[in-house]
C-alpha cells in the first residue's frame, strides 16, 4: 500500500469518526429518544459502509454538465437499462440520469405513507418491501421481481 493511500484512508477514518461525534452531540444537543438515536445510528453506519464515506453527488457537481451527465449515465446504467427507458433518446438518459438519487432504506423504515405527496418514482433494484394497507401486507414488491414500479396508495414498508 502506498503512503498516499494510507494518508487517504486514515483522512476518511478520521472523517467517519468526526460525523460520528457530530451525530452523538446531536442526539445530545436536541435529546433524541434511544429508539430514534440507534436508527439513526445504524442507518450513518450502513450509508458509510456502502459509499465509504464519498458521497457522488458532492464529487460530480464540481464538474462540467456533459462530463456529469456521462458521469451519472455510467452510475446508474443499470436503472436506464429497464425496459420503460428503451425507447429515449441518449440526451433524455443523460439528463435522467443527472436526476437519480440512490436510497437506502433499512428494515422496517416507511418509504411512503397514505396520503404523502407522491415526488419521486422508485425503483426496488435490491432487496425488497412490503406494501401495507390497513396495517397488512398487501403484495411483496422487489427481487426476484426485479425492477417494479408504483404509484401505490397504501403505505411502503422496507423488510
Amino acid at each position: 500500500m502506498s503512503l498516499q493511500s494510507s494518508k487517504r484512508m486514515y483522512a476518511r477514518r478520521s472523517q467517519y469518526h468526526t460525523k460520528l461525534r457530530d451525530l452523538k452531540d446531536f442526539f445530545r444537543l436536541h435529546q433524541i429518544p434511544k429508539e430514534l438515536k440507534q436508527r439513526m445510528t445504524d442507518y450513518f453506519q450502513t450509508i458509510w459502509s456502502l459509499n465509504h464515506g464519498i458521497d457522488p453527488n458532492e464529487i460530480l457537481r464540481e464538474f462540467p454538465d456533459e462530463l456529469r451527465g456521462d458521469a451519472s449515465m455510467h452510475l446508474h446504467k443499470e436503472i436506464l437499462s429497464l425496459p420503460i427507458f428503451e425507447n429515449a433518446p441518449q440526451g433524455c438518459l443523460k439528463l435522467l440520469s443527472r436526476h437519480v438519487r440512490s436510497n437506502f432504506c433499512a428494515p422496517g423504515e416507511y418509504l411512503v405513507h397514505t396520503g404523502d405527496a407522491l415526488t419521486n418514482i422508485h425503483f426496488v433494484c435490491n432487496g425488497s418491501m412490503e406494501v401495507l394497507q390497513n396495517g397488512m401486507v398487501v403484495a411483496i414488491l422487489g427481487m426476484p421481481f426485479n425492477y417494479q414500479i408504483g404509484i401505490l396508495k397504501p403505505e411502503l414498508q422496507f423488510l
